[in-house]
């Protein structure tokens, strides 16, 4: 049997195998069933391990680690647990032997919050996840493989892929293989053992199993780190983020000297967490107040705080105001399949041909000025980038989030344009608001001209405005929904802005300058600390993803459907590219402009029109 394995072996193994065990373990079904315990032992060994050297383990013969006498005899004998504490007998690169022990870790774990007594008793949902007498760092270590060296590099100032130029200079003939081995050796603990992800995989074994939080009554803290804005980042790939040991161990500490968070020596206890906040690798020149802000904030377990309540207004807001928009919506279809058609359609649609067969027509009916299109459509443009690059972090943990932060380059380029996309909505945004002062001026203005008595207040100017929603527009609100549940005849009909499309003016005016505050708040930690206590930086987070998630879902469905895929004006409404509005939605939607326009140009309206009937 022997002699066929070692015929369909493929070449012999390198002299990094000493003991030549990968002749048998580096077939991938090597593995028994054990059928007392019911489980599968999988002794298989990926020989580009040991081959390319990929951890740091890899220069380490089998029996360096497992007792040479129990695996001697082939097939094995029952193989005892390894103790990683034992002393291993270690060849430099030279060849001199030196001793290596991990005995001094087992001593600082004992000096940890993570005693061996500690995790002796700790029982898991699934049953013990240790054999008996194997070592207690399997809990927390499997077999590594070394950090890419190319990240490392930069550190040294050579470009990525040259971290081992120099050595080569000399070595590349003699001892490439160690040169490139320690050097890599060396590379990866210039940064963590494990990845940031890595690292909260580690440690959710523990600490988010759920017979384990039930005995010590901790919470799951994986779970909200991974919600919070940190482990969004981790999951969309960035690996400058903070991760679990960024926090729970200080700079420079050892993790395996972890304390707990009542003990004052920790990292985390209250009155040391701002420094670690305050490092040099997260937030270096922030103002200790930022330590006030909840790394794993959890809605959940903040029950009768500000930020609960202020999530929980936010649903409340989402369903008062895209539930009635998302029912009419739902009840126009209805209407639309079911073909009813109201009183005085026709004449309407032949006032408006009319009206616009009149030489001066065709501008009277123009509901948007080109400056009004531009700024139309540079909303569009920052509302779509902003979209793109900030809401894949709501849904970091899905493929589409990570493709979508892939294709713009990265999460720090997707950052950056995230941001000055932000910048640019609040200068357009503030450019509209000059410019509405300004159209709120000319009735004023008039007034004056034709020499009218008391000029209208600033109330009245603002009232005025054509999109600002008055008491007319919500009797037809109403008025509408009446229509639309069967309980009216006629629909209302509406000047040049319908009352859907000021609802959605005011609730971009509202949403823009919510998002750009808490925006500048998030971007700018370092002085929102100054100013404020670090719970701002709370309330700012949840303000911004919830008013986010808010404007995605009425531009998305709502404002889509209303300029896009309704009937009257798919696909695609022209009043956006060319200020002209279709004939069909200008007779069903604007009624009232088209009636003013026509008696201004002295248009003869059909008699139905003429006779002032309720749709007018």
């Amino acid at each position: 049997m022997l002699l066929a394995v070692a015929a369909l072996a493929p070449a012999p193994a390198r002299p990094a195998d000493r003991d030549n065990c990968l002749l048998c373990h580096q077939f991938r079904g090597l593995g028994r069933y054990d059928a007392e315990r019911d489980r599968l032992h999988v002794y298989f060994v990926d020989p580009d391990y040991v081959h390319e050297l990929r951890g740091p383990h890899a220069r380490l013969a089998c029996t360096d680690c497992h007792e040479r006498t129990a695996v001697m005899d082939i097939p094995h004998a029952a193989v005892g647990p390894v103790d990683c504490a034992q002393v291993c007998h270690l060849s430099d690169p030279v060849g001199l032997e030196r001793r290596f022990s991990h005995a001094n870790v087992a001593q600082m774990l004992e000096n940890s919050v993570h005693t061996s007594a500690v995790l002796a008793r700790t029982r898991f949902a699934a049953g013990p996840l240790l054999a008996e007498g194997q070592a207690q760092c399997l809990y927390c270590h499997d077999e590594p493989l070394f950090r890419n060296p190319q990240a490392v590099s930069t550190a040294w100032g050579a470009p990525g892929g040259r971290a081992f130029d120099r050595c080569n200079m000399c070595h590349a003939e003699t001892v490439p293989v160690d040169i490139r081995y320690y050097v890599r050796h060396i590379a990866a603990r210039l940064q963590p053992a494990r990845s940031t992800l890595e690292q909260a995989q580690a440690c959710a074994v523990c600490h988010s199993d759920p017979q384990m939080r039930q005995d010590t009554g901790l919470p799951d803290a994986v779970a909200s780190y991974v919600r919070s804005f940190h482990g969004k980042a981790a999951l969309l790939g960035d690996e400058t983020t903070a991760s679990c040991v960024s926090c729970h161990v200080a700079a420079g500490a050892n993790a395996h000297l972890m304390l707990g968070p009542q003990n004052p020596g920790s990292s985390v206890y209250p009155t040391r967490i701002a420094e670690s906040c305050r490092s040099t690798a997260c937030h270096p020149g922030s103002d200790p107040k930022l330590a006030r802000t909840a790394v794993h904030l959890d809605l959940q377990s903040l029950r009768g705080t500000v930020e609960y309540a202020l999530a929980a207004a936010f649903v409340a807001l989402t369903i008062l105001t895209f539930g009635p928009s998302a029912v009419l919506v739902l009840l126009e279809l209805f209407h639309i399949l079911a073909g009813r058609h109201h009183h005085g359609r026709r004449e309407m649609r032949e006032l408006t041909l009319a009206v616009l067969r009149h030489p001066d027509g065709r501008r009277r009916l123009q509901r948007f000025t080109g400056n009004q299109r531009i700024q139309h459509w540079g909303l569009v443009i920052l509302f779509a980038l902003l979209a793109l690059t900030g809401f894949p972090l709501k849904f970091a943990d899905r493929a589409w989030a990570a493709a979508v932060i892939d294709w713009f380059g990265g999460l720090h380029t997707a950052r950056l344009m995230h941001h000055w996309a932000g910048i640019a909505l609040i200068l357009g945004f503030a450019a509209h608001m000059v410019y509405a002062g300004w159209t709120m001026r000319a009735p004023r203005r008039q007034a004056r001209a034709h020499g009218a008595g008391a000029r209208p207040g600033l109330v009245r100017s603002i009232a005025a405005l054509p999109m600002w929603i008055g008491w007319s527009d919500a009797r037809k609100a109403v008025q509408l929904l009446a229509y639309l549940l069967l309980l009216r005849r006629e629909p209302p009909t509406f000047g040049r802005f319908t009352v859907k499309e000021k609802f959605e003016y005011i609730g971009v005016f509202w949403g823009t300058t919510l998002l750009g505050l808490t925006g500048l708040v998030l971007w700018g930690e370092q002085l929102s600390t100054r100013l404020f206590s670090g719970r701002w930086l709370n309330l700012a987070l949840i303000a911004h993803t919830y008013e986010a998630f808010l404007a995605i879902i009425h531009v998305g469905i709502l404002h889509i459907v209303n300029v896009i895929l309704a009937p009257n004006v798919f696909p695609l409404s022209p009043a956006t590219l060319t200020g002209q509005t279709p004939v069909a939605e200008l007779a069903e939607g604007h009624g009232e402009l088209v009636a003013e326009v026509a008696r201004e140009l002295g248009v003869a309206a059909p008699p139905a029109v003429a006779t002032g009937g309720s749709h007018v």
